[in-house]
């Protein structure tokens, strides 16, 4: 029993370091667009394979979960062995098998992502431990930092890495460049942002305040500089679903008050920038506020003040009126969209009609995206839109169904932009199925238990990424880490898991002398974190070099 704990002790640090490699550095790595991701896309599953391997190999030697972290009969499982089964149908049943197996001649989205995607959630879901969530955050929120001040940096042609002499080299900075990288960039931000923001809402005190604050300081410079229209969609849906809970009261609005100040204050000068300096990137949706920051800046300072010195300490539920306002919210965007499509009289609503009526022309040509992607598999017979056209082989499938009406913008489409549309087209029907599946069956059971420490900021960030995925491309670069959060998910919905002790036998004579055992003493954060982070980076480096050995063949 003891060596059992013990095990799963190292099983759990491990995870730890694993997640911090995973979530925090990962997104930092350095690769071409050139490559349409292979040096990310190697590295990422070069980590997976070897965090699996290492508790695979704990397992041998005794290591085992808590019991209830892997039911037979939870659902959830269930849903992911469906995900996994119809990509490799797919994948068996593919246009070019061994290009839908790596995800060639599209954004390495693959079978081969689904399969150690998959090996890592279990991993995941089967040790880390529920107490990680604030120091995980923090270190979210530090790679939000560097990921926003690079982006911003290379807006306006500092370049740190010293690569603008080849422009081909220029994409190094995937992550951050506005160069056709403006997806990627919103991906890491849907999910990061909701967790950074999530934290500085509910801290407590001047030092957790702080602590939290600076990432989420730079988390306003992110929502006003990324060039992506599905970092705003996924933040809406993101603050929707705040709305609705019951933890949302005049504090919650107060701490809102204090990001739309970061958001306008940032907007306000990146507008100045726009309009004086030379940037290479364009401009954002919510970027168009900075037009109006000087007054969004003061009302959400007059919000603040007035909540913090009109009710004091005092908390008042708003989870009533938060729900009625989303309703709201959703049903006359819902209308809107209706009407600006179906009604032919209806009259112009002005720049808004950009967003509100679909053409090809919307998005940056994403209607047409879509369209080529729904016309594409409708032409296909019955049985390939049940099981699809294979992992990866949108532009073939399309690139067929065009024939000679393939025009040069239809060529550089690689993906649906639109998860859902592009998994009904590569897995089909029962592809798509398995998918929601498992969405609904992670986010159903986040309901239920939406009290529970973790739970509230991890679904806020899937949401968020979830609703993103309505206009994004599912890539190597953000994939990975949205399983991962799925895992952590339901890591955080069980109830508090105790701490497991070896019972000692009593004396065989005289008396057990009664005595309290003193706790032991709380390590600080830098003793309690330091040693995961270095493993982190230890293991990412590791891993960033033994990949170029392992998948040598794809480079």
């Amino acid at each position: 029993m003891q060596q059992t704990i013990q095990l799963r002790h190292i099983a759990a640090r491990s995870a730890t370091a694993f997640l911090l490699a995973a979530l925090c550095l990962y997104p930092l790595y350095i690769d071409k667009f050139s490559n349409l991701g292979v040096v990310k896309f190697t590295a990422v599953c070069t980590l997976f394979w070897a965090f699996c391997a290492w508790l695979g190999a704990l397992a041998l030697v005794g290591a085992r979960p808590a019991p209830g972290r892997l039911r037979a009969r939870d659902p959830s499982l269930w849903a992911l062995g469906a995900f996994v089964l119809t990509g490799l149908l797919s994948t068996v049943l593919s246009l070019s098998p061994v290009a839908s197996l790596w995800g060639l001649g599209g954004y390495y989205g693959g079978f081969m992502m689904v399969l150690f995607t998959a090996a890592g959630y279990l991993a995941v879901r089967a040790f880390a431990p529920q107490g990680l969530l604030n120091g995980l955050t923090f270190c979210v929120g530090l790679t939000t930092i560097v990921v926003t001040v690079l982006y911003v940096l290379n807006i306006f042609n500092i370049d740190l890495i010293g690569a603008y002499e080849d422009t081909a080299v220029v994409e190094r900075a995937q992550f951050f460049s506005t160069l056709g990288q403006k997806n990627f960039n919103a991906g890491f931000m849907a999910f990061a942002l909701p967790l950074v923001f999530y934290a500085f809402l509910v801290a407590r005190g001047p030092r957790h305040t702080l602590f939290y604050g600076v990432p989420a300081f730079f988390g306003g410079l992110a929502l006003a500089v990324v060039d992506a229209e599905g970092l705003a969609l996924g933040i809406g849906a993101a603050v929707l679903v705040l709305m609705c809970q019951k933890i949302f009261t005049t504090r919650t609005v107060r701490r809102l008050a204090v990001l739309g100040a970061f958001f306008f204050f940032h907007a306000g000068w990146m507008q100045y920038m726009r309009d004086h300096v030379y940037t290479q990137g364009g401009t954002p949706m919510l970027a168009a506020l900075g037009r109006v920051a000087a007054a969004g800046f003061v009302l959400c300072a007059a919000l603040w003040a007035l909540l913090r010195f009109g009710l004091g300490r005092r908390e008042i539920p708003l989870w009533r009126i938060g729900r009625v306002v989303a309703a709201v919210l959703v049903t006359a965007g819902l209308l809107l969209y209706a009407l600006a499509n179906f009604w032919p009289g209806f009259p112009s609503l002005g720049r808004l009609d950009d967003i509100l009526i679909i053409n090809d022309d919307w998005g940056t040509s994403r209607g047409t995206a879509w369209r080529i992607t729904w016309c594409t598999w409708l032409d296909q017979p019955m049985w390939r839109k049940w099981f699809g056209v294979g992992t990866g082989m949108m532009h073939t499938a399309m690139v067929d169904w065009a024939g000679s009406g393939l025009t040069p913008r239809m060529k550089t489409f690689y993906a649906a932009h639109n998860e859902y549309l592009e998994q009904l087209l590569t897995t089909g029907i029962l592809g798509l199925g398995a998918w929601l599946w498992f969405l609904v069956s992670h986010l159903r059971r986040a309901a239920r238990n939406w009290l529970r420490p973790g739970v509230a900021p991890v679904t806020l960030a899937l949401v968020s990424y979830l609703a993103q995925a309505v206009v994004s491309i599912r890539v190597s670069m953000i994939f990975p880490e949205i399983m991962l959060l799925f895992a952590l998910l339901q890591v955080f919905c069980r109830p508090p898991e105790q701490e497991e002790e070896t019972v000692e036998k009593p004396p065989r004579h005289g008396k057990a002398r009664k005595h309290r055992e003193e706790p032991a003493p709380r390590k600080s954060l830098l003793r309690l974190w330091a040693p995961p982070a270095l493993a982190a980076v230890i293991l990412m480096a590791v891993c960033g070099v033994g990949s170029r050995v392992v998948f040598a063949f794809l480079f």
